[in-house]
This record gives structure tokens, C-alpha cells and sequence, in this order.
């Protein structure tokens, strides 16, 4: 086996621009995997993050009803605890299950600003400040001002939204909104920061104000519209759910409410879940079309040399051998391209993990309240995506190298030694 690696390294550096022509093409072929990869790991990450913060937390408890309705965000199916005894004593028996370290309670309701000639529409959240700090940092998030405080009477507003109502941190603001009893009302509060998020749909649309002020205003005391259930690590969220599903069996006679896992019954998720499928299927369609270069030139490369494939079969050198013989060129040829399409990669996925791609002109007109889409990603630098694409390129490559091989093995000693 020394013999045939050394004599396929001779054999390479015979036709080195075509060598060299072949390692390009694969190297090329594996730093777009490389880049690819890394930038839909990014996607997915941001994509899967805002999710879980601004929708499904790792395990979502709602009332079943309310999943039909929240469209509409209606408060008419909403969380009210076991037998209607409040969420508070519901929430203290959910984290006494083993695997659930956090409970983040949160009340959305429709509201509106009345200005001189229009309504603006927002989106109101009566949120834990402790929780969601805990849960999302959300108070990182606040440029300006502070997170509104439990039993004060203040909002804090997206950015955007601030400069649709011409209002300023510091001034006042009057709410206007539906109780779940159909009646309008209007109430007045301080508004104490303002958000700034990834998320320009968020900015537009959503004010935070303390929980008990929101079930106070809107007649729901006890009462919030979701809970969500957050464990150590959200892919592992599953193993949680048959505890939760023995403490609701025990607890809920009612049995109204609906836990769901953040990567299930989701439109979206479902839908990058296929699109993970596909992009797996584009990067190994992207190193085969680099390897008909490589084939391409190994054909030619016999053509060339059947004569001296004749003389070595005469020779004693098996079929078997000639065909590793070829195998083994394309293996090299692999090896090469294929580490330095990994390097390649590498850097340019490293450098854009830093300072990110700019895709805001992309989603310009795009609801991103519903695709939860960030306007800046930024790459996944990782060691186990290098190894894999270069991995994956060396087998690609290698398994394309057995039809050059296949024949130049397959020659007759006679009928090649008559090639002039």
C-alpha cells in the first residue's frame, strides 16, 4: 500500500495544473459548505431564540381554546390555575416539578393611542419584571429609562412605537384597550424606559407594564393568557413533560389547558425543519458538482496513461491495485482541496460570527411580529462544522474517484499495451 500512495503522488505532480485545477473546484466547493452552514446555523439560532423569548418559552401552558383565538389575542380562554384558583398556586406546583426551573407568567391584550387623526395599534404585555429579566434579559434591552417596577403605574415602549405616538421616557400616556367583559376603556400611565429590540416589528408594537397593573385594568385578577415553563436546556424540554402531564392529570378537573413543547405544533419551526432537510441535500449536491471536475481530469488522466496501465498489469500489478492506485489519487486530490476549503471557510465564518450580515433591506415590508426575524446574523464558528465539511468532502470525493478507477482496473494488459 506504500508503494501505490507513493506512486500516486509521483503521478499527481505529473499534471499538476490539472491536479491544481481539481484541488481549486473542491476546495471552492467545501468553503461554501463551510460558509453556508455556519450562516443557517446563525439563522436558526437567532431565529429559534426569539421564539423561545418573545412565543414559546421551552414548554407553553395555555388554555386550548386560546390557541384558536390568539390571533386575536382574546382574553376570554385564559390561564386561571387548577379549578379556577389562580395561577400563582398553579405556577408554585409547576416548578416543585423536577426539570422545571423557571416559571414565566405573562398577560397579552390589544391596545391602542389615540392621536389627533389616527389610532395606532400596539401590543400589550402584564409581565413578572423579576421573570423576564431572569428569562430574556430583557432589561438589557432598555436603552433609555428603566424596567417598569411591580405595583407602579408605568409602561416601558418600544422604540419605534414612542416615535409613532410622539411620546418621550419621562411623559405620560393614556392606553386604550378591551376588557374581556367587551367594555372600552382608557388609563393613563408613566412611561419609565424604552425597549430597543433585534426585532423591529416588536419595537413598533410592544409596551411591557407590571403584571398585577395589567390584571387590574383589564378585570383579570389572577388570570394571565400563558405561562411559560423554562428547563436547562430546551432541546431536553421533552424529558419534562411527563411529570407535568401526572401533576395536571392530579390537579386540573377541567382538563382546558394545553402544554406545548417549543418545537412542536409551530407552523414556522415545522417549516425550518424541512428547510434543515433540503439545505442538507444542497451541500452534498454542491461537493458533487465540484467533483465532476475531478473526474473529469482522472478520466482524462487514464486516457493518457493506458499504456502505462497496460504495462503494469503486464506487470503483476493487480486489478485491485490499479483501481486503489486511482482511488487513492482522487483521495489525495480530496484531502487537499477539502482542508483547504475547511480553512478557508473557517476564517470568513469566524470573521462574519463578529460582524455579522446585514439583511434589513430584505425584510423590508416582512411582519417580523410573526417570522420573529432578527435584520442582523451572524455566523456559527464551530470546530465540529469544519471537521464535518471536511469529512464529508473527503468521502464525496473519494467515492466519485471509484468510476475513473473502475476503469482504468477494468483495462486489458493486451489491449492497452497497443495504445501508441
Amino acid at each position: 500500500m506504500k508503494f501505490l500512495w507513493n506512486l500516486a503522488k509521483k503521478n499527481l505532480s505529473r499534471s499538476r495544473l490539472r491536479t491544481s485545477i481539481s484541488i481549486v473546484a473542491i476546495a471552492f466547493a467545501i468553503f461554501a459548505v463551510v460558509f453556508a452552514r455556519g450562516l443557517i446555523s446563525g439563522v436558526l439560532e437567532s431565529f429559534f431564540e426569539n421564539h423561545i423569548h418573545y412565543k414559546a418559552g421551552h414548554i407553553r401552558v395555555i388554555n386550548e381554546e386560546y390557541k384558536l383565538k390568539e390571533r386575536l389575542m382574546s382574553l376570554n380562554y385564559t390561564v386561571d390555575g387548577f379549578n379556577g384558583k389562580g395561577y400563582s398556586e398553579m405556577s408554585e406546583k409547576i416548578r416543585s416539578v423536577e426539570g422545571v426551573e423557571q416559571v414565566v407568567p405573562r398577560l397579552k391584550f390589544g391596545a391602542m393611542v389615540s392621536l389627533e387623526d389616527e389610532l395606532v395599534g400596539m401590543m400589550g404585555w402584564g409581565i413578572d419584571p423579576l421573570e423576564e429579566i431572569k428569562f430574556m434579559g430583557i432589561d438589557k434591552n432598555i436603552t433609555e429609562g428603566r424596567m417598569v417596577q411591580e405595583g407602579n403605574k408605568e409602561v416601558v415602549m418600544g422604540a419605534g412605537l414612542l416615535k409613532k405616538i410622539g411620546r418621550e421616557v419621562g411623559e405620560k400616556v393614556t392606553i386604550l384597550y378591551s376588557t374581556p367583559f367587551g367594555s372600552f376603556k382608557g388609563s393613563t400611565f408613566q412611561i419609565v424606559g424604552k425597549y430597543q429590540s433585534d426585532i423591529q416589528g416588536m419595537n413598533d408594537k410592544l409596551f411591557f407594564l407590571p403584571l398585577g397593573q395589567a390584571q387590574r385594568i383589564l378585570e383579570m385578577p389572577g388570570e394571565v393568557t400563558e405561562l411559560l415553563l423554562i428547563t436547562s436546556d430546551h432541546h431536553k424540554a421533552a424529558s419534562v413533560l411527563p411529570g407535568l402531564n401526572e401533576l395536571f392529570s392530579r390537579e386540573d378537573e377541567s382538563g382546558k389547558y394545553l402544554m406545548q413543547l417549543w418545537n412542536k405544533d409551530y407552523e414556522l419551526i415545522e417549516l425550518f425543519d424541512f428547510a434543515v432537510k433540503m439545505y442538507n441535500s444542497i451541500y452534498v449536491f454542491i461537493i458533487i458538482l465540484a467533483c465532476f471536475v475531478l473526474v473529469n481530469t482522472l478520466i482524462m488522466i487514464v486516457n493518457e496513461r493506458t499504456r502505462e496501465i497496460g504495462m503494469m498489469s503486464a506487470l503483476g500489478l493487480k486489478s485491485r491495485e490499479i483501481l486503489y492506485l486511482f482511488t487513492i489519487e482522487g483521495a489525495i486530490i480530496g484531502i487537499i482541496g477539502s482542508a483547504l476549503g475547511a480553512v478557508m471557510g473557517g476564517i470568513i465564518t469566524r470573521v462574519f460570527s463578529v460582524v455579522g450580515i446585514d439583511y434589513s433591506a430584505a425584510f423590508e415590508g416582512v411582519d417580523s411580529t410573526v417570522w420573529l426575524m432578527s435584520p442582523i446574523y451572524y455566523t456559527v464558528f464551530s470546530l465540529e462544522n469544519l471537521v464535518f465539511c471536511f469529512t464529508l468532502g473527503v468521502v464525496i470525493v473519494t467515492i466519485a474517484c471509484i468510476i475513473p478507477a473502475r476503469k482504468a482496473a477494468k483495462l486489458e494488459p493486451t489491449e492497452a499495451l497497443r495504445q501508441i
